[in-house]
């Protein structure tokens, strides 16, 4: 199977015991079973949250669609609330706003992105020895990112801890979180470098990326200050 199949099989998976989640919460509710539908919702907050990361990996404008949807079904809620003949017309402009920046979206294709094919296609050759070096910068005015070389195994390293520290760009929480998947510091604690096989999928490897930007570094999106570059 593959690795995009893979990923496809796995949102649906996740979008269907979203949909069970849903279902739970609402029969907890009606049978009076207020602790089991805490707990069904706290799943549902982490499915929705791995979700998120997966359409990333597949969409890298999903995050921001989903805003704009959200948007667009507010203000429409709102419009048929309003009273004023101006007040409607400002829900219609921002309603206009929303879903021609939407279409936009839904239209546009940007091979620049993290994680785009740009992306799995630089992995591969990094694998094949095409290419030395790939750095992912995720914010530059911070120089925050990670260098992914390849030798005995595909390496991460996320370099200038201390220099990140200063600029609170790094944090003991997002260290702690790093840690947990497998980052390790080096001798003399200046960078963060996880090793990987070389027979590590590349889904897989841009999955772990995506989860360190949007679950360590809680951003938004990729875009602006985030770039490419290898050699």
């Amino acid at each position: 199977m593959h690795d995009l199949d893979r990923l496809k099989m796995l949102i649906g998976l996740y979008q269907k015991e979203a949909r069970d989640l849903k279902k739970l919460i609402s029969t907890s509710i009606k049978e009076w079973e207020y602790m089991m539908a805490d707990y069904y919702a706290q799943r549902l907050r982490q499915v929705n949250r791995e979700l998120q990361i997966l359409q990333t990996i597949l969409d890298p404008d999903y995050g921001e669609k989903q805003i704009l949807i959200r948007q667009i079904t507010h203000y429409k809620k709102n419009r048929s609330l309003a009273g004023q003949k101006k007040l409607r017309e400002l829900y219609e402009q921002w309603i206009g706003d929303a879903e021609k920046k939407l279409e936009g979206l839904n239209s546009n294709v940007n091979p620049d992105s993290p994680f785009s094919r740009v992306l799995a296609d630089l992995l591969e050759k990094l694998k094949r020895k095409e290419v030395q070096k790939v750095v992912l910068m995720f914010d530059s005015e911070q120089d925050l990112g990670i260098i992914i070389t390849s030798g005995r195994k595909l390496y991460l390293r996320i370099p200038k801890i201390k220099t990140l520290r200063n600029r609170n760009a790094i944090g003991n929480h997002q260290i702690s979180l790093l840690q947990r998947m497998g980052f390790q510091w080096d001798a003399r604690e200046t960078l963060l470098y996880l090793g990987l096989e070389l027979n590590t999928l590349t889904n897989q490897v841009m999955e772990l990326l995506s989860k360190i930007v949007f679950k360590v570094f809680i951003f938004e999106e990729m875009g602006g200050k985030s770039y490419i570059r290898y050699s």
